[in-house]
């Protein structure tokens, strides 16, 4: 899972445990995209990035292998692939993919509460993200 891990914060004491350079990179990609993870750009605004982040992509993927200790497995989590996962998937070898859903009402509180994000904007943002997740993992399988 990498050593670059964002761990506890004020926020979450149990740790993100989300791998911190794909964190910023990924903020990046949505931000040239013209939104950003609590703004998603639309796929289309994303897709135009495809090609753009070739290197970088490989870079953060080449950095999680060279410390898997021989390992044919890698892993990463952060919500923003459900908005970037189209960039990301041709580099992935033998993508396996683990989704995880909570409870909207849960999400659109902690985003309340962590970034002051109205409670109907938080499910309205967690709608987003679950729709297109599901869609990118039904057109595929």
């Amino acid at each position: 899972m990498g050593d670059q891990l964002i761990l506890n914060l004020p926020d979450n004491p149990k740790g993100h445990y989300e791998q911190r350079p794909i964190v910023l990179l990924n903020d990046q990609i949505l931000k040239a995209a013209g939104g950003s993870w609590f703004n998603p750009p639309s796929r289309e605004a994303i897709l135009e990035q495809q090609g753009k982040w070739d290197l970088q992509i490989k870079r953060e993927l080449n950095v999680l292998e060279s410390g898997a200790n021989g390992s044919t497995s890698i892993g990463f989590k952060d919500p923003r692939m459900c908005l970037l996962i189209e960039l990301w998937e041709p580099f992935i070898k033998n993508p396996q993919y683990v989704c995880s859903f909570r409870n909207e009402s849960e999400i659109a509180k902690s985003l309340n509460r962590r970034d002051g994000i109205a409670i109907d904007d938080g499910i309205k943002l967690t709608k987003e993200y679950n729709s297109r997740v599901i869609k990118f993992i039904s057109e595929r399988y």
